[in-house]
Order: structure tokens, then C-alpha cells, then sequence
């Protein structure tokens, strides 16, 4: 009896423990199936939605090979290079071409242009005479008249809190090569396991034990990709738990294909500064300067050696590791019949083949800065919101940028030693006077450096750079003002209510009875300046300088605003001069074209509205003038070495020398030069000796068109005795703005030139232009220049 109470008794207590057990089994499952169902929950609210804060991507313009341009063959090349098109004997991938004969064969890489995407493309390029005669699309059989290259990646922008920059695109986009290398060296078995590979566990543990430390890791691509989306990088049992349940439910919930391409664009390859590069296609670019499915099987190898240590493996930083951990990858191709032998000993033997450090982002600060300005400006606060992923299509031109930049880098360290003057900063910017897009911006001379926007935000006092505007002024008014009207060049006094006496003066203290209003604009007289611009009246000329491009300027209402006592930024200088080199036709500058979203839809398209704001014969004239101020006057020594540019330009020196300035206009492009310290200190120079050398610095390095205009038809070149009376049968002629019935000689001299370059209708001067002042310096000092109430 008491035998089978006690068999009783421990049966109980065994239905107990079991049914404890069972409880505790079920409570377990329960937990871990509410922490699976949460798991998936955080799984797929990032997997489902915008996986990653994408930066904005930041193109240079597009540009384009046109039968209409009739490049020669060597042109056609130096465009291709300069695209980081690759000259070769066969053509094998995008980006490649090859040269035979009078022939060019182009394989255009494929590009997401806005408003029409295009898909690559082989053109074939056929030369007579050695200029582009045909351009035939192999692909479409047919000959086309134009075709568009792809833009350069120049900066990637991302919010402030973001410190990660990818260019996340699809798999089908990534080489074949890329994939199964990726696979072979991390994961040979991906396509096999459902996210967690216990076999791979266990062999790296064998593997680590006989090492006698680690050597080799388990995780599967699936378990990389958990850890580096949704973990930390915390060594501990908790992570190792999570990691491994999620990427069961990761590997259950999408298609291998979608984790392999996330995996793919998300893989942290590097560090640029204190931004991380991640994905395989940017550190195409970060590395090597080519996209992922231009670079070469060695160069593949270098990047799948570096997932398993960027750092260890940088391949400026750790060289030597970083070819070793290539070669090794290159073995296991070898050692799986992937390469062969000879394959295998011609690319371990090649060198890393990396870029010069850091050429992804931001290669130039001073535009991107300005860029930035124009979007928080053109786009609402939705649309700034909106950005990721974005490309945005600027109006930069990087060979133009690249010239700009040597010119400042060479020449001001020159003039820093010439007047033993270390301090000495510079600024530039070049616009397309015909379009207003920007081509380059220099903020300093650290031309990489992403600080102060000298071009941008620095203010300075302008001098004669503002005499064009007065000139053009009263050139508007053809009754009161010609190029020979005599202008008063004697000492005056102006003055102003509540302010004490003024007296401009010259900077050389000479003067004369008068002087042609040319040549006073040439040789940047001050006293025939002041005379002008009193005659026509301040309120005219500054409603003139706002409709021109100052708007936003704040313009001093009192005389002294006549010879530049206000300050200006660069940017704002170029703004005005876009409109005289334009032939009085204002168009904003900027330095945005295009703007699409991540989707390609096109979100914003630059609107070029010109508007003919001052008459074309007035700045016909003020060119002509602002010419003979390049052949004859202040800026003659660029005319010593650029006579055949034909350029117009205005040098400007302010009090002491603090600011030198030139301004140049040639066939195309507007070009902004500033020179002078940050504290406002004496360069000891002038804008002749100092902006001035670096513009003609400038056109060394550049391919610039000579200046020409068409000429207006109301406009006649007449001629003019020396001191500046009609004469038609004189071989000295001026352009003349000809009213209906208006008569100059008494038999009526007229020329109907169609399309003239100004300069080239007028013989040499008289002798009066040899015996100028060497260089002009400036207004008058600040003291007398602004007065005081």
C-alpha cells in the first residue's frame, strides 16, 4: 500500500515538473514568437520603406558633341578624357573608345539625363578635312546631328546629422564578376542557407581553434548585412541572438536577389573625413574614379578584400596590406577555375591602380557652397526636405574650374613673394555671359578648402569696377552722350546737404581741359567719371546698376557711390557684367540646371528668362570702350600678350591698394577676379599688377574664344578726328548709335558691317596713348570719398 502511494506520489510529482516544463516551453515559444513578430516589425518598417537617407548627388553641366561645332578630331579627344573616357584599342566596356584613322568608335556610357534618360550607346565619328562630318548611332543605325555625355559626380550632399554617403543602385547594374567574387571570398553557400549557416559556423570555429585565434568568421552576407543595418557592433551573446534571428526572418521575409542588392550598396568600405563611403559603386568612384562596371577584375578583388577590414586594407594608408589582401582573393579565384594562371600572374602583379586621395566629395567647395545658397533659395522647404537621393545637374564645367584654380594656386604665391605681402587672398568667378550658368567659382587660395566663400560672402570696396555702369548710363541717352562727347577733366567740388564739401580728384593729379568719354572710361579717370554720372543724375544711374543685376545691392545714395565707395561680393560683380557683356541682356546666374528625384521625375528645371534691360547700343559701345581700355588703357599688358582675344575688361584698385579687381569679357565667358587680404590690409598692389596678372594667368591655361559681337543695326562706325570730331574720311572710327535722319558729315559716311569683332575697324591711336598713366590705383581715399553727416 504504501509502495503504491509512493509510485503515486513521484508520478505526481514527475506530471508536475513535466507540466512545469511544458508551461515554461510554451511561455518560452510564446516570448520568442511575440519577439520574432517584433523583430519582423523592425525588419520590415526599414526594409519596406527608404532603407537609407540617400545624399543628394551633385552632377557637373552635360555636355554634348554637336555636328554644328565643327570640333576637330584632337578636340573630340581631349572632350572624351576630359569625361573620363578611356582611349583604348578594342572597345570592351562603357567609357572606352578608339581611334582609327579619320575615325573615332565611342561606347557612351548609359545615363538617367533628366527629362530623358539614356541607355548606352556605340557612335561612330567620321572626320573630313579634320572636322566632324558625321556621327552615326551603330546601335539605332542612323545618323544623328548631336548626343549628350554623362555628367561628372563632383560632391554628394547630405543633412548635417548624416555622416554616410552611398550611391545605392540596382543589382542588375552590378558586374557578374563583382557578384561571384563577393560571394566565393564571404559566402559561397548564400543562395543555399536560410540566413545563418551553421556548417560555415562550425568550419570557422575548427579553423580558429587550430590558429589558435581568429582567422575566419561564420557569418553569412545575410548576418553582415543585420549586423550593419539594424545592430551595433557590440561583442556580445545578446547581438550574436539577434543577429542570428533576424536574419532567419530577413532570409524567410525578402528574395535572396533584394538582400544580395541591399547588402551590396550598404557593405562600409571606407572613410572619407569623418563621412563613411558605403556600397560598392561609390567606392568605385572613391577608389578608383570609374563606376563599378568600368573597373578592371584586380580592382574588384581589392574592394571584396577590403569588406573584411577597410581600415586594415586602405589602400593609401596600408599599401602593402592592401595588395597583399588582394592577391589573396585573386587566389581563390584561381584556386576555384575562375581565372587562369596567366590571367592570375598579370593581375597580382599590377599595381593597386588607386586614385590620388579624396576626389569624391567636394572637389569644389567655394561652387558647392554656392549651389547650396541657390537651392535653399529656388526650392521650398518641402522640396529641401525631399532631396535624398536626388541628382542635381549644375552648371559647373570642370575643365573651366580646374583653369581658374591653377591660375590662383600659381600665380598669387607669385605675387606674394614679388611684394613680400604673405597674406595676400584671391577670388574668382566665371559665368556664360549668354546663358548666366556659372562655369567655376574659386573662394580662395586653398582651393579645397570648404571655409570662407571669398567669392560668395566676401564684401569689398569695388573702385572703378563701377565706371562701366555710369558710362553705359549715359551711353543709353545717344542726344546727351557719344563714345567722343567731351567730358570736363578738371579739378570740381560737389556739394551735398548736411555733409561737408567733396573734391574728387584723379589718382595722378593731372587733369586737362577735357577728354572724350571713351577715352576717360580707358584711362579710369575719376573727375569725368563724377561729371558723367552728376549729369545723368545718381538716382539714374543706380536704377540702372538694379536692373542690371544689383538689386539686391545696397547702394549708397550720395556722390562718392560714383567711383565705388560701397562694397560688393564678386558673385554680385559678375552679375552686372553679365549684362554689359551680354549686349544689355539680363539673365540671373546660376549654377543649377536641372533637379531630379530618386525616381528620375523631374522636380526642378532652371527658367532662363533674358530680359533686354539697358539698350543694346549703349552696351555695344561701353564693350568698345571697355576694349580700348584693354588695347590702350589700364589693362593694356593683357593686351601685349592677348591682343587676338580681342577681350574687354576693367581693372579696379580701391583706398590704399586694400582691393585689387579685374574683370574680363571674352568670346564666351565673363570672368570676376578679386585680390586682397581678409583684414583689409595694403596689397601694394594695383588691379593692373594684381588681379590682372592672375586673369591673364588664367587665359594661359584656357581654351578662350576671342571676343565678337553681332552689331546692332542702328549702330555705325564713323569717323572722328583726334580730338574727337566728325571727320568720315578719318581712319580712327567709332561705333555711333545712328537715330533715323541723324547726320554726322556733310556727304553722309555710313558702314553696314553685319558681323564685326569691335576691334578690329580702328587703326592704332595717336601718340597721346604712349605717354598714359602706367597703371590705374584708384579714386579717392575713403576720407574723402564717403561723406559724413
Amino acid at each position: 500500500m504504501t509502495k503504491q502511494k509512493t509510485k503515486k506520489t513521484t508520478l505526481s510529482k514527475k506530471r508536475r515538473i513535466l507540466l512545469f516544463f511544458t508551461k515554461v516551453g510554451f511561455t518560452f515559444l510564446c516570448c520568442l514568437a511575440f519577439y520574432g513578430i517584433y523583430l519582423d516589425g523592425q525588419i520590415r518598417s526599414k526594409m519596406d520603406g527608404q532603407i537609407w537617407k540617400l545624399p543628394a548627388e551633385v552632377y557637373s553641366k552635360i555636355n554634348s558633341i554637336r555636328l554644328s561645332d565643327h570640333l576637330s578630331l584632337e578636340e573630340i579627344k581631349h572632350i572624351l578624357l576630359d569625361n573620363d573616357y578611356r582611349q583604348t584599342t578594342i572597345i570592351a566596356s562603357p567609357g572606352d573608345f578608339k581611334i582609327e584613322g579619320d575615325t573615332v568608335v565611342i561606347l557612351r556610357r548609359a545615363f538617367p539625363f533628366p527629362v530623358h534618360p539614356e541607355s548606352q550607346r556605340v557612335f561612330r565619328l567620321r572626320f573630313t578635312n579634320n572636322k566632324l562630318s558625321v556621327i552615326e548611332d551603330l546601335i539605332n543605325v542612323k545618323a544623328i546631328d548631336e548626343f549628350r555625355l554623362s555628367p561628372k559626380l563632383i560632391a554628394m550632399l547630405q543633412s548635417d546629422s548624416e555622416k554616410e554617403d552611398r550611391l545605392a543602385i540596382s543589382l542588375q547594374n552590378y558586374p557578374r564578376l563583382l557578384i561571384d567574387t563577393l560571394l566565393l571570398t564571404e559566402d559561397r553557400h548564400f543562395y543555399e542557407h536560410d540566413g545563418i549557416s551553421p556548417t560555415g559556423i562550425i568550419r570557422a570555429l575548427i579553423a580558429n581553434i587550430k590558429a589558435g585565434h581568429k582567422v575566419q568568421g561564420g557569418s553569412t552576407l545575410t548576418q553582415q548585412l543585420v549586423k550593419n543595418l539594424f545592430l551595433t557592433n557590440e561583442r556580445s551573446f545578446s547581438r550574436k541572438i539577434n543577429e542570428a534571428l533576424m536574419s532567419i526572418i530577413l532570409d524567410f521575409r525578402y528574395s535572396k536577389n533584394l538582400i544580395l542588392e541591399t547588402y551590396l550598396n550598404e557593405v562600409y568600405l571606407g572613410q572619407n573625413g569623418d563621412t563613411q563611403v558605403h556600397g560598392f559603386e561609390l567606392a568605385s568612384h572613391f577608389y578608383f574614379g570609374l563606376p563599378i562596371n568600368e573597373i578592371s577584375l584586380d580592382q574588384i578583388a581589392l574592394l571584396v578584400g577590403m569588406v573584411k577590414g577597410p581600415s586594415l586594407y586602405n589602400p593609401w594608408r596600408n599599401p602593402n596590406n592592401a595588395l597583399e589582401r588582394r592577391n589573396v582573393v585573386l587566389r581563390l579565384l584561381l584556386a576555384h577555375k575562375v581565372i587562369g594562371n596567366e590571367l592570375y600572374e598579370m593581375l597580382s602583379n599590377r599595381p593597386l591602380g588607386v586614385q590620388e586621395k579624396g576626389k569624391i566629395n567636394r572637389q569644389y567647395p567655394a561652387f558647392i557652397q554656392t549651389l547650396q545658397a541657390e537651392l535653399r533659395e529656388q526650392l521650398s522647404e518641402s522640396k529641401l526636405a525631399n532631396l535624398s537621393g536626388a541628382r542635381i545637374f549644375s552648371t559647373l564645367d570642370p575643365k573651366t574650374q580646374i583653369n581658374a584654380e591653377r591660375a590662383i594656386k600659381s600665380k598669387v604665391p607669385e605675387l606674394q613673394l614679388k611684394v613680400k605681402n604673405p597674406y595676400l587672398e584671391s577670388a574668382m568667378v566665371v559665368a556664360d555671359y549668354q546663358t548666366g550658368e556659372v562655369r567655376a567659382i574659386v573662394g580662395g587660395l586653398q582651393t579645397n578648402y570648404a571655409g570662407f566663400n571669398r567669392a560668395l560672402s566676401s564684401r569689398r570696396q569695388i573702385g572703378s569696377l563701377v565706371k562701366p555702369s555710369i558710362y553705359l548710363t549715359a551711353l543709353s541717352d545717344p542726344d546727351q552722350f557719344r563714345l567722343n562727347t567731351a567730358i570736363q577733366n578738371q579739378p570740381i567740388t560737389i556739394h551735398t546737404k548736411g555733409s561737408p564739401p567733396w573734391k574728387p580728384r584723379n589718382y595722378s593729379k593731372k587733369y586737362s581741359g577735357s577728354v572724350m568719354l571713351m577715352d576717360a572710361l580707358a584711362r579710369s579717370l575719376n573727375i569725368p567719371t563724377v561729371n558723367i554720372g552728376m549729369k545723368v543724375g545718381l538716382d539714374k544711374v543706380i536704377a540702372t546698376q538694379k536692373v542690371m543685376g544689383w538689386n539686391k545691392v545696397n547702394i549708397p545714395h550720395y556722390p562718392a557711390m560714383l567711383l565705388g565707395s560701397y562694397s560688393i561680393s564678386p558673385y554680385d560683380v559678375t552679375r552686372l557684367f553679365q549684362t554689359i557683356a551680354n549686349q544689355g541682356e539680363h539673365i540671373t546666374l546660376a549654377t543649377i540646371d536641372n533637379i531630379t528625384d530618386n525616381k528620375g521625375n523631374l522636380i526642378y528645371q532652371r527658367a532662363i528668362t533674358p530680359k533686354q534691360v539697358v539698350a543694346t547700343e549703349a552696351a555695344y559701345q561701353t564693350l568698345f570702350a571697355m576694349q580700348q581700355a584693354v588695347e590702350r588703357g589700364t589693362g593694356r599688358s593683357l593686351h601685349n600678350d592677348f591682343s587676338y582675344l580681342h577681350i574687354a575688361g576693367k581693372t579696379g584698385t580701391t583706398n590704399d591698394a586694400r582691393d585689387t579687381w579685374f574683370v574680363g569679357i571674352d568670346g564666351k565667358n565673363v570672368t570676376t577676379v578679386w585680390l586682397g587680404r581678409d583684414d583689409n590690409g595694403k596689397t601694394r598692389l594695383t588691379g593692373a599688377s594684381g588681379a590682372l596678372q592672375v586673369y591673364k594667368n588664367y587665359l594661359q591655361y584656357g581654351n578662350i574664344l576671342p571676343l565678337s559681337y553681332q552689331q546692332p543695326t542702328s549702330i555705325k562706325w564713323i569717323g572722328i578726328t583726334s580730338s574727337g570730331g566728325w571727320d568720315c574720311s578719318s581712319v580712327r572710327k567709332i561705333p555711333v548709335w545712328v537715330n533715323k535722319g541723324t547726320s554726322f558729315c556733310s556727304y553722309g559716311y555710313s558702314q553696314s558691317a553685319e558681323t564685326t569683332p569691335v576691334l578690329e575697324n580702328i587703326e592704332k591711336r595717336e601718340s597721346i596713348w604712349d605717354v598714359l598713366d602706367e597703371e590705374e590705383k584708384y579714386t579717392a581715399p575713403v576720407e574723402e570719398a564717403i561723406p559724413t553727416n
